[in-house]
């Protein structure tokens, strides 16, 4: 059985899904596509009813009030709240000085390489358990004898039992309908599917409701030694748009600005960058200064943020992966595009306390608009620096040619949504945080790993796996530190 459900947008057009959903199978109809409801939708039915409506008189009628931090995608509204948090808030609960209330994670276990790496940092205190591998619907067309290959050599675990559907629902909706009706929903992508995102003209909306996911976590003073670089790449004369990357850019802007403490006049803001740009900025080549270094001998306690949003991409030999500017020629990276080797290099060599470098982005030979399922990675070649060096932490959205996944609900990369996200706090929530406060490099990339994986799976029936490289465990987010203890292990 297949259930048939587009994309949802925004909050109204969720609402009209959900309870299409929700009325079709209370009434036991037939569902689109011809299925039937089995008991356990109708049951789902009837919750999702309730709590749909209730959801859009809030929306629709009420003053939205901070949300205690907690599980992924409820930062903004009370009725993603539990069941003991819906009474009527006081006015000094709605106050926008009243402390957020922590909360577990709605998250019970951790793949097992990412339970390891908290592991290693963080000793026994770890309490979150190990999860079973997460299984994939089998793409349409793909018969057991290529099945069989992929789990032989991937390791891929394809789903048996579960309710398909085909569209893209967010991960807070899947896990609604699942919750409610005590069911697995599983999105089943076709043999060659659309990159999403690209072929839609109105993914791009406003990146300001970003701020739902951090504007109740409390934030970090400014910092006169913080620096930001932030790219976004989207018109690129000579390969397909990246349509994410402005969204992704204002948003990581405005989270850092607004929350982590960088000042607005320390910020290089580069959107299309050319070759020309990244060369003025980091240096051209390998050991060379550029305008960022020389900011930083300015301060020497400086602590660093790259931030780039757009196309990457591995040379033929793979022995070199390049930021691709927007003058970039298809397949000729080593003429116009930028070396990774070159900018850790670079960075690693300028003196700064930290440097933290988070890149949104597929280091592959293709571009094009489509996604081959279940999304492996198809080269050997990795973007990580090929030796962790400090003051260097790394985060990539994604490794060896796998595509990096928009994420439905705020029109940002999955793995731009959930840096946000875990870097205002949820990071250091339990199970994957310690709850002293800070945030540090392996909570971030164990809880960003941990969602971009689940809502890939969840929302497109795909694989994506961010990579971690880093020298130590860096605390990257410490309200109540001074920048001189921004670096432990």
């Amino acid at each position: 059985m297949v259930l048939r459900i587009a994309m949802a947008g925004s909050f109204q057009s969720r609402l009209r899904l959900i309870l299409g959903f929700a009325f079709a199978a209370a009434g036991g109809a037939s569902l689109p596509g011809g299925a039937q409801a089995t008991p356990n939708m109708r049951q789902a039915a009837i919750v999702l009813a309730a709590t749909t409506v209730a959801e859009v008189a809030d929306e629709t009628q009420s003053p939205k009030v901070p949300a205690a931090e907690g599980a992924p995608g409820e930062a903004t509204a009370p009725s993603s709240a539990t069941d003991e948090d819906i009474a009527a808030p006081s006015e000094a609960e709605t106050a926008e000085t009243a402390p957020a209330k922590r909360r577990r994670l709605d998250l019970d276990c951790l793949p097992k390489d990412l339970l390891e790496k908290l592991r290693a940092a963080h000793g026994p205190s770890v309490t979150a358990k190990e999860c079973a591998p997460g299984c994939l619907p089998a793409p349409s067309g793909l018969d057991q004898t290529q099945l069989d290959d992929l789990y032989g050599r991937y390791g891929v675990v394809w789903c048996r039992s579960c309710t398909q559907i085909e569209g893209h629902l967010s991960l807070k909706d899947v896990r609604s309908i699942e919750n409610a009706g005590n069911l697995e929903l599983c999105s089943t992508p076709p043999r060659q599917m659309p990159r999403p995102g690209s072929t839609n003209g109105n993914v791009v909306k406003s990146f300001s409701r970003i701020r739902e996911l951090y504007r109740a976590s409390p934030t970090v003073p400014e910092d006169e030694n913080a620096i930001a670089v932030i790219i976004g790449n989207t018109a690129y004369e000579n390969l397909p748009e990246a349509r994410t990357a402005r969204n992704d850019a204002g948003a990581m802007y405005f989270f850092l600005t607004e929350h982590m403490g960088v000042r607005q006049d320390q910020v290089i803001d580069l959107r299309n960058a050319s070759r020309a740009d990244l060369e003025r900025v980091f240096g051209p080549v390998p050991e060379s200064d550029g305008e960022l270094k020389r900011l930083v001998q300015a301060r020497p306690d400086a602590k660093v943020f790259v931030y780039f949003s757009g196309h990457g991409a591995v040379n033929a030999a793979q022995d070199e992966t390049y930021l691709l500017p927007v003058d970039a020629e298809p397949y000729r990276e080593e003429r116009r595009g930028y070396p990774l080797s070159t900018l850790y290099a670079n960075l690693a060599g300028m003196g700064a306390d930290q440097v933290v470098v988070m890149l949104e982005s597929s280091f592959g030979r293709d571009h094009g608009n489509y996604i081959l399922p279940p999304n492996i990675p198809e080269t050997k070649r990795s973007a990580l620096p090929e030796k962790a060096k400090a003051p260097l932490t790394v985060l990539v959205a994604a490794d060896r040619g796998q595509r990096s996944l928009m994420d439905p609900e705020y029109d940002v990369g999955l793995f731009t949504r959930y840096l946000i996200e875990g870097l205002a706090g949820d990071a250091d929530l339990a199970p994957v945080g310690n709850g002293d406060g800070n945030v540090d490099s392996a909570e971030l990339y164990a809880y960003t790993a941990a969602m971009v994986r689940l809502g890939a799976r969840k929302t497109f029936g795909l694989l994506q796996s961010p990579r971690l490289s880093g020298a130590g465990t860096a605390v990257l987010k410490a309200p109540k530190a001074s920048s001189k203890d921004a670096q432990q292990g």
